[in-house]
C-alpha cells in the first residue's frame, strides 16, 4: 500500500493527520506539493490536507475516514 501525504500551510490541520499515521504506525511520503507539479489537483493541498493511499485521493479525512481507508481496526 503506497500512502502519500499531503500537508497544509496550517501546522494545526496537518499534525492531526500526522499524529494519527504515529499512533497507528503507517508508513508514508510526506509531499511538498511544489514538488509535484504532474497532477493539477495537488494544488488543493495547501489548503486543505489530503491522503493519497495507491493513487486514490482522499480530501481532508478524518481518524473514521482513515481507518476505513487504510483497513485499520
Amino acid at each position: 500500500m503506497t500512502v502519500r501525504f499531503f500537508p497544509t500551510r496550517e501546522l494545526r490541520r496537518s499534525s492531526l493527520i500526522e499524529g494519527f499515521f504515529s499512533r497507528h504506525k503507517v508508513s508514508y511520503e510526506l509531499v511538498d506539493p511544489s514538488e509535484d507539479g504532474q497532477r493539477p489537483w495537488v494544488k488543493i493541498a495547501g489548503d486543505v490536507p489530503a491522503v493519497e493511499v495507491d493513487g486514490r485521493l482522499f480530501v481532508n479525512p478524518n481518524d473514521d475516514a482513515l481507518k476505513k481507508i487504510l483497513h485499520l481496526e
